[in-house]
C-alpha cells in the first residue's frame, strides 16, 4: 500500500512539474521538445508502473508462499524485491530529469486556458481539452460525416467558438496547429476511396476541413497550419472496427513566431502550410494492420 501511494505520488508530481516555469512566449522548438518530452515521460512512467505492479504481484505471492528454510523462495523473494527498487530509482529519475528540463514550457495564459476549458466543457460529447498541451481534441464521429470531410452542424458552431477564442488578445501570439488521426479500417467504399485514397489522405483532408471553418469564421490563415498521422498514432489499440478514441482532430495552439508576409492579413490565404506528416516512431499503442469494413468508411 506505501508502495501504491508513492507511485500515486510520483504520478502527481509528473504532472505537477509540466504546470510549473515561467507563462510567455517560447520558441517553437522549445515547445516542440517540451510537448515531446511531457509524451514520453508520460509513456516511460506507466510503463514503469507496470512493470512495479507486477513485481509487487510477484512478491506477494512469493511471501504467501515462502517456507522457513526454503532457500530458493527467499532467493527469488529478494530479487524481486532488488528489481522493484531497481524501477523505483528508474522512475524517480525520469521525474527528477524532467524537472531539469521543464524551465522553459509553461501553461497557456490563465485567461486563455479558461475559455478553452469553457469551451470543451459547453459540448463535452464532442471535445476535450488538455491544458498540458494546450490541445482542444475533436471525436471525427461526431464532428463529421460518415468517412467525409463535410464538418457536421454541430461541429462548426464549436469551431466557431474556438475561432472567437483565437480572436480574442490574449490569443493574439498563438497559432492553430491542426493535426488529424484516424483508426486503422481501411478506405473501403469507392467513393469515399475516389476523394480520399488512404486514411493518410483523410486524415489530411479532415484537418484542412476544419482549417475551412475556422479560416471562414476569421481566424487569418497565416495563423493556421494542417498535418495528419493517419491511423499511425492511436491512443488506444484498435479492435476490429477500429476505435472511436483514434478517431479525432487534434488542435493545438503553439506560440506564433511567424513575422514574414501575411502577419496583418494580407496574402495570409497563400501563407497556411498544408504538411503531410512523415512518419512517426511507432506509438506506445501500435497500430494492428488494416481490416476492411465496407460498412464504416
Amino acid at each position: 500500500m506505501k508502495n501504491r501511494s508513492w507511485m500515486v505520488y510520483s504520478t502527481v508530481a509528473l504532472l505537477a512539474l509540466l504546470t510549473l516555469g515561467p507563462v510567455g512566449c517560447v520558441s517553437q522548438r522549445q515547445y516542440d521538445d517540451q510537448v515531446k518530452l511531457y509524451r514520453r515521460s508520460q509513456e516511460q512512467v506507466a510503463q514503469l508502473q507496470a512493470q512495479i505492479e507486477e513485481l509487487n504481484a510477484r512478491i506477494k505471492a512469493l511471501t504467501e508462499a515462502a517456507r522457513p528454510g526454503d532457500a530458493d523462495l527467499a532467493d527469488k523473494l529478494a530479487k524481486a524485491l532488488a528489481d522493484r527498487d531497481a524501477m523505483a530509482k528508474k522512475l524517480q529519475d525520469a521525474l527528477d530529469k524532467l524537472a531539469q528540463g521543464s524551465g522553459t514550457y509553461g501553461p497557456l495564459p490563465s485567461d486563455l486556458d479558461q475559455a478553452l476549458r469553457d469551451l470543451a466543457a459547453s459540448d463535452p460529447n464532442l471535445m476535450e481539452y488538455d491544458s498540458k498541451l494546450g490541445m482542444v481534441r475533436f471525436k471525427s464521429d461526431l464532428t463529421f460525416a460518415l468517412g467525409s470531410t463535410e464538418v457536421t452542424a454541430e461541429g462548426k458552431r464549436a469551431l466557431q467558438k474556438l475561432a472567437d477564442i483565437l480572436a480574442r488578445p490574449v490569443a493574439q501570439g498563438y497559432e492553430a496547429r491542426i493535426v488529424g488521426h484516424t483508426d486503422n479500417v481501411r478506405i473501403a467504399r469507392a467513393e469515399t476511396r475516389a476523394k480520399h485514397p488512404t486514411n493518410w489522405h483523410l486524415s489530411v483532408h479532415r484537418s484542412i476541413a476544419v482549417k475551412d471553418v475556422l479560416a471562414g469564421a476569421g481566424v487569418p490563415e497565416v495563423r493556421i497550419g494542417v498535418a495528419g498521422y493517419g491511423q499511425n498514432r492511436p491512443v488506444v489499440p484498435n479492435g476490429q472496427r477500429g476505435a472511436a478514441q483514434n478517431r479525432r482532430v487534434e488542435i493545438f495552439l503553439v506560440p506564433n513566431n511567424y513575422t514574414g508576409p501575411g502577419t496583418a492579413g494580407e496574402g495570409a490565404a497563400a501563407a497556411a502550410p498544408v504538411e503531410v506528416a512523415p512518419a512517426p516512431a511507432p506509438a506506445p499503442a501500435p497500430a494492428p494492420a488494416e481490416v476492411d469494413d465496407p460498412a464504416f468508411k
